[in-house]
C-alpha cells in the first residue's frame, strides 16, 4: 500500500468524525451509564463506544499504525509508522450534564509531528480541522452541511487588548501560582471556555489565548495542528512545541512571548 498523503489522512479523519458524531449524539442527553475512573474523571458509554469504533476503523484501514486513546491507552503498531491520538469525548463532565460543549478529537502523527487534526462538536453543529500545509478550517458537521471556511488567528498584539481563556481556574492557579491571576487581571476580558473549544476560538480569531493548567496528549494533539495552521502557537512554558508537557499555552502567536514571560514571573 502506498504511503498515505496528508490529504488522504485528513479525509479519513473527517470520515471518522462523521461516524463518531452519530454515535455520540445517539447517547447525548440519554442514558450515559456515567462512571468515575480511578483518577477521578468521568467516563460514559459514549466515550467507550466512540473510541472502540474509531480503533476498529483505524485498524481496518491502517493496521500498521499505532493508536493512543484516552479510554484504552496505547496500542503499538509497526516501527516508524504513524500514530493516531484519540479523545472520544473531550469534555465528558459537561457531556454528562447535558452541556453542548464537547467533541471528538482525532489526530494523526507522523515522525513526531501532528499532521492532521479534527475537532468535531456535533451538539454545537461545528467542526474544526487542519492538515499540515492545508490550512485550518471551520465548518458545519455533516448532519447540517454547508461550505467550510478557512480560519486564522487574530492580529491583536498586547495582553491588555486580548481575550484570554482558560480551562480549570483551580488547575490554572496550581500550575502558575502567583502569576496566573495577575495575567488574567491584565487582560481585556477573560472567560473559562474550557476543553477543546477555547483552543478553537483562538484558532478562529475569537480569542487570543487559551491556558490549560493540566492536560493530556489526547486533549491537545488535534488542536495543535489546527492552531498552528491558523497562524497560532501551542507550547509549554519554555515555548517548546509539545503535547506531552502536562499543560499547555495556546495563543495567536502575537502575544505568545508576553504570555510566557508573564506566567514565568
Amino acid at each position: 500500500m502506498p504511503e498515505p498523503t496528508t490529504i488522504d489522512l485528513l479525509g479519513f479523519a473527517l470520515d471518522l468524525a462523521d461516524e463518531a458524531d452519530n454515535i455520540a449524539m445517539s447517547y447525548y442527553r440519554g442514558d450515559l451509564g456515567t462512571q468515575q475512573k480511578p483518577d477521578g474523571t468521568l467516563v460514559t458509554l459514549a466515550d467507550r463506544a466512540v473510541e472502540l469504533h474509531l480503533r476498529q476503523r483505524i485498524g481496518e484501514r491502517f493496521p500498521a499504525h499505532s493508536i493512543l486513546g484516552e479510554e484504552q491507552g496505547f496500542t503499538p503498531g509497526a516501527a516508524g509508522e504513524a500514530r493516531w491520538i484519540l479523545d472520544p469525548i473531550d469534555g465528558t463532565n459537561g457531556f454528562s450534564r447535558g452541556l453542548p460543549v464537547w467533541g471528538t478529537l482525532i489526530a494523526c502523527e507522523r515522525e513526531g509531528t501532528i499532521e492532521v487534526g479534527v475537532a468535531s462538536a456535533p451538539a454545537l453543529e461545528t467542526r474544526w480541522w487542519a492538515g499540515r500545509g492545508l490550512g485550518a478550517w471551520r465548518g458545519a458537521v455533516a448532519v447540517r452541511g454547508g461550505a467550510p471556511e478557512r480560519i486564522a488567528v487574530s492580529s491583536i498584539a498586547t495582553v491588555t487588548e486580548a481575550q484570554v481563556l482558560y480551562g480549570s481556574h483551580r488547575l490554572s492557579l496550581e500550575r502558575w501560582p502567583g502569576t496566573f491571576e495577575p495575567l488574567v487581571a491584565a487582560a481585556w476580558r477573560t472567560r473559562g471556555f474550557g476543553d477543546f473549544w477555547g483552543h478553537c476560538l483562538v484558532a478562529e480569531g475569537a480569542a487570543e489565548a487559551m491556558l490549560e493548567g493540566a492536560i493530556s496528549p489526547w486533549d491537545i494533539a488535534a488542536l495543535q495542528v489546527i492552531v498552528e495552521e491558523a497562524g497560532g502557537r501551542l507550547t509549554d512554558g519554555t515555548g517548546a512545541r509539545t503535547i506531552d508537557a502536562g499543560y499547555s499555552i495556546t495563543s495567536n502567536a502575537a502575544i505568545h512571548e508576553a504570555l510566557l514571560r508573564a506566567l514565568a514571573g
